[in-house]
Formats: structure tokens, C-alpha cells, sequence
């Protein structure tokens, strides 16, 4: 997707994702819960063209041939202690 973009300056976006891993709670055919709201703000953390994940995802895919770039503790809303934020890059952007 970021290749893509990239390759693309006259399409005039860029897509910014935030990922988080968690039980979300079903209700209603939607989701709520901490786990959605942290992944949330994780994505509204995230610059155009970043893809940011939090330390669960980050230990969740080690050795899967990601690379991590620390970005470190950032407040976000709605969550009193800052959470370690992490941006995914590739091998091929290293």
C-alpha cells in the first residue's frame, strides 16, 4: 500500500494505519472496548504514509521479518500513561 502511494504522488493521499491487538467487545454488531480505542488513537498518532503499531502487535510478530522503529512512549488520549509506539518498516525500506 505505502509502495503504492509512493509510486502514485498524483492520486493526492496517503494512508496513515494504526494497529493494535486485543479482546474487543462484541455488542450490537459493532466493537468497543480498550482495545479498539487504543488502536484508535494509534492510527490518529500515525503520519500520512506511516503504518504504527503498539508493543503488543510488535511481540505478536517477532520473527516475521519486520523491522521496528521506536518511537517511543507518546501520551494519548483518553489513556493516562504513555504507550510505546512503534513504526513498521520493511526490509527494503532499511
Amino acid at each position: 500500500m505505502l509502495a503504492y502511494s509512493d509510486e502514485q504522488p498524483e492520486l493526492g493521499f496517503r494512508v496513515r494505519i494504526g494497529l493494535n491487538a486485543g479482546e474487543p467487545v462484541a455488542e450490537e454488531q459493532d466493537l468497543y472496548g480498550i482495545a479498539v480505542q487504543l488502536a484508535a488513537r494509534i492510527c490518529a498518532a500515525a503520519e500520512a504514509g506511516q503504518v504504527v503499531v503498539s508493543d503488543v502487535v510488535r511481540q505478536l510478530t517477532a520473527g516475521k521479518g519486520f523491522l521496528f522503529s521506536d518511537q517511543g512512549d507518546t501520551v494519548l488520549r483518553g489513556f493516562e500513561d504513555p504507550v510505546p509506539l512503534f513504526e513498521v518498516r520493511w526490509r527494503d525500506q532499511a
